[in-house]
C-alpha cells in the first residue's frame, strides 16, 4: 500500500483561477502521512515546517477535537471528558471530524499531514472504516522524545500561551504517556504490514529534528508534483 506519485501540490495564490476551473475534474484519492509521538515532543512544530517546505496541509487531531469542544457540537462533553482523562477519543468521533475537515478543502488539496492520530488499533480500524478506498496511507512518522524533555517543553508552552489547553497538565500528560507505551507504540506493528514507519529522535533542536524528517520524507513528497 505504497504512496503513488500523482498527487497534486497545494496550490499557491497564483493558481486560484486554475483551481476553480478544475474543481469538477475527477482526482486521485486523498493521501496522508500520520505523525505520532509523545505529548510535547514537537509534532506540531515539525508538521508546520514540513507544511511550509512541501506545501501540503497539516492538521492536528487534538486541535480538531478542542475546536469541536469550543463549538459545542453534540459530542463536545464526551470529547472533553476523554481529553481531561488523557484517554483516546472514540474513532468514529475523531474520524468524522477529520473527514469533515478534508471535505471542506475539496478536491484541490489531496495530500495531508495528520498529527496525533491514530493512537491505537481501534483508531486505525475506525479510520479505515470511515475512509475506505478514498484515502491512501503513505507512511507514519514517529517523533520519539524522552518524557522529561516533553514535560519541560509542555511547561514552556503553557507559560507562553494565553489559552490553557484541556490536556495541558502533568496528571493528564502522564496518563497520555502511559497510553503511548501501552497502545500507540504496539500499533506501529500494524502499520508496518502495509506502509513505511519512520522513527525520529526528537531529543534535539527543532532544526536537527527537521533535518532527520526531511531525509526520510523528501522522496515521498518531492515526487507528488503533478498539477491539477
Amino acid at each position: 500500500m505504497g504512496c503513488s506519485e500523482d498527487t497534486p501540490v497545494k496550490p499557491n495564490n497564483q493558481n486560484q483561477d486554475a483551481k476553480k476551473s478544475n474543481s469538477n475534474k475527477p482526482n486521485s484519492k486523498w493521501k496522508i502521512i500520520f505523525v505520532l509521538g509523545e505529548p510535547g515532543g514537537g509534532k506540531n512544530t515539525q508538521c508546520d515546517l514540513i507544511e511550509e517546505k512541501y506545501q501540503i496541509i497539516h492538521f492536528s487531531c487534538g486541535d480538531l477535537l478542542r475546536d469541536a469542544v469550543k463549538e459545542n457540537i453534540p459530542e463536545a462533553e464526551e470529547i472533553k471528558n476523554y481529553m481531561k482523562e488523557g484517554k483516546i477519543v472514540p474513532a468514529e468521533v475523531t474520524c468524522g471530524l477529520q473527514k469533515k475537515f478534508m471535505q471542506k478543502n475539496g478536491d484541490n488539496y489531496k495530500f495531508y499531514l495528520c498529527d496525533g492520530f491514530p493512537r491505537n488499533e481501534e483508531n486505525l480500524k475506525g479510520f479505515q472504516k470511515t475512509f475506505g478506498d478514498e484515502i491512501e496511507i503513505c507512511g507514519v512518522l514517529y517523533i520519539k522524545c524522552d518524557e522529561e524533555v516533553c514535560l519541560e517543553r509542555i511547561k514552556a508552552r503553557a507559560e507562553g500561551s494565553t489559552e490553557k489547553r484541556i490536556d495541558d497538565n502533568v496528571e493528564t500528560i502522564r496518563k497520555r504517556f502511559r497510553v503511548m507505551r501501552e497502545e500507540t507504540l504496539p500499533n506501529l506493528e500494524n502499520f508496518k504490514k502495509f506502509t513505511k514507519v519512520w522513527m525520529i529522535d526528537a531529543n534535539k533542536t527543532k532544526e536537527e529534528v527537521f533535518k532527520q524528517i526531511d531525509e526520510v520524507l523528501k522522496d515521498v513528497l518531492e515526487k507528488r508534483t503533478t498539477p491539477l
